[in-house]
Parts: C-alpha cells; sequence; structure tokens
C-alpha cells in the first residue's frame, strides 16, 4: 500500500508538471499568432508552436492515464491488505457477540474459506422443542412460553414461539418448534437441554375433577357425585375441558362435592356407597 501511495505521488506530480508545460505552450502559441497576425513571424512558427501545444496536451492524458493506473493499482493494494485483517458483521444494531469456539491458532496458515472460529450472539438466544400432532394445531407463532433448566431449577425464563415447522420429522412424527429466549445475563448456554411450558388455553373458576373420576355411559361422558346424604351417588354429564396431568376441568349441571374415582365403573345412577374412614387423610368413595 505504502509503494503505491508513493507512485500515485509520483504520477500525480508529473501530471502537475505537464499541466504547467501545456500553460506555457498555449501562452507561446498565443504570441506567436499574434506576431503572426501583425507580419512578424512565419507560418512555419506557428505550425511548430501549434506542434509543441498539441504535444503537451498529449503529455497531459498519459500524465492522467499514469494517475488513474497508480489509484487502481492502490485499490488493489488496499484491497488486499483488508485479506490480512479478519472481520466479523452482523446486520442489527447489537454490537456484542461471544467467541464460542476457536479452530486456529495465531500465526497458522490455512487455505481459502477455512473456518477460523464460531461467534454467536447470546440474548436473544433461540431454543428448539418439538411437538407432536395432538399439540401441533396450537402452536402459533408469538405465543408465549415459559422454559426452565436443571441449570437453574428455579428459575423460569421468558420466550416466546418465532417459527412453527410446516412438516412433520418422518420418523418421530413431531414438529419443530423455534423459540426466541430473552437472556440479558447470558445464563442459558447453546447445548443445554430446557423444559418449555405453553398455555393453549385458560378457562376462569373452572370446576376441576380427578381425571380417574371420568366415566362413559351410554355414550356420554360424566363422573359420580356423593350426594348430600353420603350414602348414594348421582351420575352427572359433563363436557370435558382443559386436561392438565392427572387434573382435569369439566363443565355441567350438579357437579359439586365429591365425585368418585374408584370402581366407578361397577356402579350405577343412585348406587348406594359407603366412604369408609382413612386415617389422616380425605375420605375417598368407592363401590360396595
Amino acid at each position: 500500500v505504502a509503494q503505491a501511495q508513493a507512485e500515485l505521488a509520483v504520477t500525480a506530480a508529473n501530471l502537475g508538471e505537464a499541466i504547467s508545460r501545456l500553460e506555457i505552450a498555449v501562452r507561446e502559441l498565443e504570441r506567436v499568432r499574434t506576431l503572426q497576425q501583425r507580419g512578424v513571424a512565419s507560418e512555419s512558427q506557428y505550425d511548430v508552436a501549434r506542434s509543441d501545444e498539441l504535444a503537451k496536451e498529449a503529455a497531459v492524458e498519459v500524465a492522467r492515464a499514469q494517475v488513474r493506473r497508480a489509484e487502481a493499482f492502490l485499490e488493489s493494494a488496499r484491497i488486499r491488505l483488508s485479506y490480512t485483517k479478519i472481520t466479523a458483521s452482523w446486520a442489527d444494531e447489537d454490537d456484542e457477540r461471544v467467541v464460542a469456539e476457536r479452530y486456529v491458532d495465531e500465526g497458522v496458515t490455512v487455505a481459502a474459506n477455512t473456518p477460523l472460529m464460531s461467534i454467536v450472539d447470546l440474548d436473544p438466544i433461540n431454543a428448539i422443542v418439538f411437538v407432536t400432532e395432538r399439540d401441533y394445531g396450537r402452536m402459533n407463532p408469538d405465543q408465549p412460553v415459559a422454559l426452565t433448566t436443571d441449570a437453574y431449577p428455579r428459575e423460569v425464563f421468558a420466550g416466546r414461539i418465532a417459527r412453527v415447522a410446516p412438516v412433520f420429522r418422518q420418523a418421530s412424527r413431531q414438529a419443530r418448534i423455534e423459540l426466541v429466549v430473552d437472556n440479558p445475563g447470558h445464563r442459558l448456554r447453546p447445548g443445554m437441554f430446557v423444559r418449555a411450558e405453553v398455555i393453549l388455553d385458560r378457562a376462569e373458576e373452572a370446576v376441576i375433577v380427578p381425571t380417574d373420576a371420568l366415566v362413559s355411559r351410554g355414550g356420554t361422558t360424566g363422573v359420580f357425585v356423593v350426594n348430600a346424604d353420603g350414602e348414594s351417588v348421582s351420575y352427572r354429564e359433563v363436557e370435558v375441558g382443559i386436561r392438565d396431568g392427572e387434573r382435569v376441568a369439566v363443565a355441567g349441571e350438579g357437579i359439586a362435592g365429591r365425585v368418585v374415582t374408584l370402581g366407578q365403573q361397577l356402579i350405577a345412577d343412585g348406587a348406594k356407597i359407603t366412604i369408609p374412614e382413612l386415617s389422616g387423610v380425605e375420605k375417598e368413595a368407592s363401590a360396595p
């Protein structure tokens, strides 16, 4: 680059000298033209002055071409110099990145396109989970997600769904869900395992019964509710709502109090029951 800059300076100086000589030749031509008009200078003297002016003009153009060539050579040298500096750039406004892994040591000669290092963005960080067909239809972009990890068992990280894959994996029959998680303290790291919890539905003031209490009768789903006398049950048809582990939300008429969770397949509407006393625990309704 320094050599190219010096060459450019020399050609620029040559251009300046050529322009000065051209100016002198132009003035000399004007002087000879004036003398010729007065009959002092001959035609041959004018031709010589004119020829000298044209030669100086050509010399100026040559000098300008040399300047352009020197500028191109300087630009090429600067490009080659830029190849000796390794830089990383990205489109967003956040300037902070982390070197995750370095593949070569300083001073090592590498071939073109050889990976030098891995640079990652830790805030926000991406997480990948997979869902089955049952839940796939309820996944939507920008849906909030709560994440937990074994590294920080008591902490919940907030995220959102960024992308829902349009296809399922053939082997697992699951779809890929990409999450974006805020990670200001860089506590979450690439490669960690996380558990994601998504609220698929919400019901206010819901009636909840154990899943074991559900029973089918005559093509309907219901529960057996213990009557006020504590000695009989009534069948109540219910509409099943949100399921959460061993609990399920139900809606229907006359659902209050206790429900039968053991032996309900053997009883009918109005059947007599006994509720044995369970020491230290809640009473459980059972069929006689």
